[in-house]
């Protein structure tokens, strides 16, 4: 264990001070393999407090930091905040709490599954492939090579024959 680690917190010294507040920028880089894309991690900020229970010593947290991501609909580069609390108890017994691996599994978790530059996007022609919120093309729906964008998405199934079978449990009498 590394005891001059920012991340790392003797209880000691929070029983001294009848709980600890501590505001942090950590570096982006030890956390950067947490994303696809290097770099996408910009600035992290985190806030921790201490609190002295009974029998145990109560972390309250919250970290936030700025990513840079994809949009889902045009692949278009955005920075965007985003941020989330997380809470862990640790038993009076111990002798250093190691925020490390609740505060690094707390920022893998910030970036949401799809984001958007903007509500209004107009993502990338189906065809051609530009950024439609940048350009217009004169590209039409259905050409030849394009993806059908009208029409039944499951008419292959239609021609799917299947066996009709018993349910499990039935017996035929």
């Amino acid at each position: 264990m590394q005891e001059n680690n920012p991340l790392v917190f003797r209880y000691i010294d929070i029983e001294a001070e009848g709980g600890l507040n501590v505001k942090l920028e950590p570096a982006p880089a030890g956390y950067a393999d947490l994303f696809d894309r290097p770099g996408a991690l910009k600035k992290i900020n985190l806030e921790l407090y201490f609190s002295i229970g009974t029998d145990s010593i109560f972390l309250e947290g919250r970290a936030s930091a700025e990513l840079e991501m994809e949009c889902s609909r045009c692949t278009g580069l955005l920075v965007r905040s985003f941020g989330d609390s997380f809470d862990e108890v640790y038993p009076d017994t111990v002798e250093c709490i190691d925020t490390r691996e609740t505060i690094r599994e707390t920022i893998g978790l910030l970036a949401p599954m799809k984001v958007l530059c903007s509500e209004n996007c107009k993502g990338r022609c189906l065809v051609c492939g530009i950024n439609r919120n940048r350009q217009i093309c004169a590209c039409k729906p259905g050409r030849a090579g394009a993806p059908p964008l009208s029409g039944p998405r499951f008419g292959a199934l239609k021609e799917l024959k299947l066996e009709k079978r018993d349910k499990p449990g039935k017996k035929d009498i």
